[in-house]
């Protein structure tokens, strides 16, 4: 995992150099090092606290709140962030009745209003999806582990165990703790605008190779609340391309999506078919004098042909 400097999720105050210390910090094992903070938190003055909460104003529930996403575009790649840690000493503790199944049709609802406003699809809920993210929400909440790893799998692993035959699959996890009077307002509030606020959980919902997604919550106490939402796109959405070389010279396809880049030989007379997970750009090595096209960005199936003129989708 490659892991990024903490930041708060409501965004980075310049609130003195006490704070902007511990925003250096590199965790390594998120158990060990949150007792560290919350003990130089709890240690530091007045306008340092005060200018590191007044981010926090419109979340007056709040009084911690880790987040962490992972991408994963394929079982082995992965990219996250470390946590952020905020604090308000000033809300009082209570529990209460929270019913978990509410908070995350609310996130999902908060996902795809998000997305209509970035002119993307709204997503389904896949109960696969949904799966995983109970049972993983439900394993950190049980064992006060937090973390993509927290039960030795990655979330692809996880996914594959609850039946998810994944194309691509990336999650977003966090946890809410020392909360005030709790509602299912107030915590899919937090969570979602939280990652909302935050760009690598943002980048995770408006991935717009994404189609499903499930969510849940799990709390054993009702103080502390873990959140997961999982996002993917299945092997059967896969998008199936097919090019075929019907000019008379051999011909150099390049083919590009994700960071990723292939270039695929096709003498004359021959058909390529391939699966791809992400939006494709596909283009030839070679400058054609009279090509209408130089290069094809496809996001559905296609079926492709070079000729004399160079590549045309059909």
């Amino acid at each position: 995992m490659v892991l990024e400097r903490a930041r708060l999720p409501c965004g980075t105050a310049r609130v003195g150099a006490r704070v902007a210390w511990i925003a250096d910090l590199h965790f390594i094992d998120y158990r060990e090092s949150l007792p560290q903070i919350l003990r130089l938190l709890s240690s530091r003055d007045q306008s340092t606290k005060e200018g590191l909460f007044m981010h926090w104003r419109r979340l007056p529930l709040l009084c911690s709140i880790m987040l962490t996403s992972v991408s994963l575009l394929g079982p082995n790649w992965l990219i996250g962030t470390e946590p952020a840690i905020a604090e308000d000493e000033s809300v009082s503790h209570s529990t209460g009745e929270i019913d978990t199944s509410t908070v995350s049709q609310s996130i999902v609802d908060r996902t795809n209003e998000f997305r209509k406003q970035n002119s993307l699809d709204g997503l389904k809920i896949n109960s696969k999806l949904a799966d995983t993210a109970a049972k993983f929400a439900r394993y950190m909440a049980e064992n006060e582990q937090y973390g993509h790893h927290a039960d030795g799998r990655t979330p692809a692993e996880r996914a594959t165990a609850s039946g998810y035959d994944y194309c691509v699959v990336r999650e977003n996890i966090a946890y809410l703790s020392n909360t005030g009077t709790v509602t299912e307002s107030s915590l899919s509030e937090a969570f979602a605008q939280g990652w909302i606020d935050s760009p690598p959980h943002r980048e995770n919902m408006l991935a717009d190779f994404i189609a499903e997604t499930g969510v849940a919550i799990a709390s054993i106490d009702g103080v502390t609340f873990y959140a997961v939402q999982m996002f993917g796109r299945p092997q059967s959405a896969s998008i199936k391309l097919s090019v075929e070389n019907d000019s008379d010279a051999l011909r150099t396809l390049v083919i590009e999506a994700n960071d990723s880049h292939d270039e695929i030989e096709l003498p004359p007379r021959t058909r390529l078919t391939m699966s791809r997970c992400f939006p494709t750009t596909l283009r030839l090595a070679e400058e054609l004098p009279n090509a209408s096209q130089r290069k094809i960005t496809v996001s559905k199936d296609a079926e492709l042909t070079i000729t004399s003129n160079g590549l045309e989708q059909k």
